[in-house]
């Protein structure tokens, strides 16, 4: 999975950065400003080719809907959806309940950033589901700008076909990443060899750029592709919360 899916936009690093989240359980049914902002109007990477678009961020029967849509977008073709925490959050575990997409060349993501737009070294802890394969989920992180080799795991199920828990478990000494609350992959090291900034968690839901082994070429289907997420929770490290 490529490091760079969440490298993030023209968001000054000032506007939240001195802002840092606790503890919440959420289900994704209406908009809640106070968390998250619908990103628009820029796009993340050189991996992707549909700019950001707030309206590709929507909520419909009780989920939170990102698209990709055949809507120009800035110098793009194709519009598509993220949707991001204002705040920071620091160690502890993660959980997003979400259903992604089969087709080829899109990329269903959730990505833990921070970087040089908040005046941070760049850190990143992501999962991410291809479209070409929603039976495999794609696991990788960045450590001080270093990217670290990712893994691929086997879901045993197609993500495409209902509703899943996809989480990971962080602590200064490791990461741990989840499906379903079942450990699937696991690093460990030093703090300094593991992502260890509070960073802003992304939902994403984008189509890739160019033909590649890893997504391949996108073709739009002549309809709206939509990825679902029902909830969203973190809950700090105890160990945290006693610092």
């Amino acid at each position: 999975m490529g490091a760079a899916l969440a490298v993030a936009g023209p968001v000054l690093a000032d506007s939240w950065g001195s802002h840092y989240g606790s503890s919440f359980r959420e289900t994704l049914s209406s908009f809640e400003g106070s968390r998250w902002v619908r990103s628009d109007g820029w796009r993340g990477s050189g991996y992707i080719s549909c700019s950001w678009n707030r309206w590709n961020a929507a909520f419909q029967d009780g989920h939170l809907a990102l698209s990709v849509t055949d809507q120009p977008s800035g110098r793009d073709r194709y519009s598509c959806g993220e949707y991001s925490t204002h705040r920071f959050y620091g160690y502890g575990s993660y959980a997003v309940s979400l259903k992604a997409v089969k087709a080829e060349g899109v990329m269903t993501a959730v990505s833990h950033y921070t970087g040089p737009p908040f005046n941070d070294p760049w850190d990143e802890i992501t999962m991410g589901i291809a479209g070409k394969d929603p039976t495999k989920l794609e696991i990788s992180y960045v450590a001080n700008s270093v990217a670290q080799r990712g893994a691929v795991v086997d879901l045993g199920f197609d993500a495409s076909k209902g509703f899943h828990s996809y989480g990971f478990d962080w602590k200064p000494d490791g990461i741990v990443w989840t499906v379903d609350g079942k450990p699937v992959h696991r690093v460990s090291g030093k703090p300094e060899e593991l992502p260890r900034m509070p960073g802003r968690l992304m939902l994403r839901f984008w189509s890739a750029a160019g033909d590649t082994e890893w997504l391949h070429r996108f073709t739009y289907p002549g309809h709206p592709l939509t990825a679902e997420i029902a909830s969203v929770s973190f809950r700090e490290d105890p160990a945290n919360l006693s610092n």
